[in-house]
Formats: structure tokens, sequence, C-alpha cells
């Protein structure tokens, strides 16, 4: 493991390959986004240092934790704006922002064209059903809105808090990580079983009965049957197999941010992933770190 980016940075919680710059990583700081050459960053919009409610252009809108945030093409991204409990659209041509979906002052648990939401935590794509993104909010709900028309609906609820979700192609089934556990959320079906972890907090790696977590935040598929997921207070990226059914560990579970291989390695706090091409990239509090190579 290497540092990928020595600025300083606070929770980048989520990271995307950026549409509207190719060959840019974009990717939220706290309550702002940036993007981000591989050599130098920029502001798009908000602050990493100052949050509130406030549209405006570029540095004079603010944010209240953008937990997620969603391109739906290279001119328009979608924020989770986790505090404020909406959804907000950004223009890339412009920075300028606009309230999406949700009331932005005041939380809710409204369906419909005229939503509330309650702190929006992930975004994806429906990949069973395109033209509709999934959210997931406080308390495990999931919701599915159409892009077309910001009509908002019910979909399932999880029962636990969800903190990320992303969903498989083939089955549309999601895996998600709620606190100390990853679990598996049927599409059809709308139930939720719990495949790593538990509901107590702790650090164990091996068979999936056996394995303990302490707050997984993002998951990421490495391939069909392997999936990295960010273990936050335990300061470490678990690897875990679907075929052997069991995980293993990189980074040694202190905090820090030093260089090195699987074993030796130290990561403060891992939060949003992104893979490209052969390199996965983690936000993490005070850097961006990357692994080169194929693996899992």
């Amino acid at each position: 493991m290497t540092t990928f980016l020595h600025t300083e940075v606070n929770y980048v919680f989520h990271l995307e390959r950026d549409l509207s710059i190719p060959g840019n990583i974009l990717f939220s700081d706290g309550s702002a986004m940036k993007t981000t050459d591989f050599s130098s960053t920029s502001l798009i919009a908000g602050s990493a240092t100052q949050y509130g409610y406030v549209e405006g252009v570029g540095s004079q809108a603010r944010f209240n934790f953008i937990l997620s945030f969603l391109q739906l093409s290279t001119n328009q991204a979608l924020i989770a704006d986790n505090r404020n409990h909406c959804l907000r659209s950004l223009n890339r041509a412009t920075n300028q922002t606009g309230r999406y979906a949700g009331n932005c002052t005041h939380e809710g648990n409204q369906n419909g064209v005229n939503a509330l939401l309650n702190e929006p935590m992930s975004l994806i794509n429906d990949l069973k059903n395109p033209g509709h993104v999934l959210i997931s909010e406080w308390g495990g709900i999931i919701k599915k809105m159409n892009t077309t028309n910001r009509n908002v609906s019910y979909f399932g609820t999880v029962g636990r808090m969800v903190y990320n979700i992303i969903q498989s192609l083939e089955t549309g089934d999601f895996f998600v990580t709620v606190s100390h556990a990853v679990g598996i959320f049927s599409y059809q079906m709308k139930t939720f079983t719990v495949i790593f972890g538990s509901t107590s907090r702790g650090f164990h790696d091996g068979p999936f009965s056996e394995v303990q977590f302490h707050d997984p935040f993002a998951l990421l598929f490495l391939n069909n049957h392997t999936i990295l997921v960010s273990d936050h207070y335990n300061n470490r990226l678990r690897v875990l197999d679907l075929i052997t059914n069991s995980s293993s560990s990189i980074c040694s579970g202190e905090e820090g941010h030093a260089d090195g291989n699987f074993s030796s390695c130290t990561i403060q706090r891992p939060l949003g992933l992104l893979t490209l091409t052969d390199t996965v990239y983690i936000g993490s509090y005070g850097k961006i770190r990357r692994i080169e190579g194929k693996f899992g």
C-alpha cells in the first residue's frame, strides 16, 4: 500500500472516477466535493471545514456531511447531504448546487414527488431498473427514486443501520454494511441476512461465523467472488472470500499512514473505496491511499 494523495483531507467518504474530467478522481471530503488529477486537488463545491445548508456556486455552497454521491452524467451529480436530510444536485459545468429531493431543512418519512428524507447514507443506480436510484436512510430504510420525475417510493427495510450498499448485476441483490456486520438484502424477497459479523463489535478473521468488525463502511467488488470492505474503527481493509467463506485483513490495525506490505502498512479509519484498472483507492481520515496490482 502507498499514499496516493499527500494533500491533507478530512474524511473521504466516497470516491468515483470523474466523468466530467477524464483521468481525475471525484471525491467527497467531509462536506466538500473535490477532484484530483493525481498531482493537485481542486474544490468543486462546499467546504471541508464549514457545514450548513446553502445553495450556491462552488465554495459558496454548504453541505452537512456528504456520505455518498452519484454521477448521473458528465454534467450532473447527485449528492447525499446526510445531516441536511436531502439529495442535492451539482451542475458540473457551472458548479451550481440545487435541492433535488427532500426538504433540506428537516427530516421526515414521506414518499412521492415531494418526499421527505431522513439522513440519506448511500446512493447507487438500480442495476435491475435503469433510470432509478436506490437510497439508504437512517434506520435501515431503503427507498427508490425515479430520476425522471423524482418520485420517491419505499423499497424495503434492513432493520439495522445501513452504511453502504453495492448491488450484484447477476441477481440484483445488495451486499450491505450495517453496524459490525456485512449481509445480503434480497432484491426480490426484501429480506436481510447477515453473512459476516454480528451485533457485537470486535476484530477477528477466519470463517464467516467467527468474523468480527467495528463499523464496516464501504464495500467494493474485486471480482465475482471477492469483496473488499473498509473496517473503519479497526483501521483495516477486510477481504471477504465468498468461495472459501472466510475473511482476511490488509494493514496492521494501528492508526497511521505508513506505507508497506499488507501486514505492515497502517491506515487511519478507512472509508470510501474505488477500483480503477488494477488499482484500489481508499479514502481515509487524512489521506487517500492506494493499492496497485491485482489481488483478492
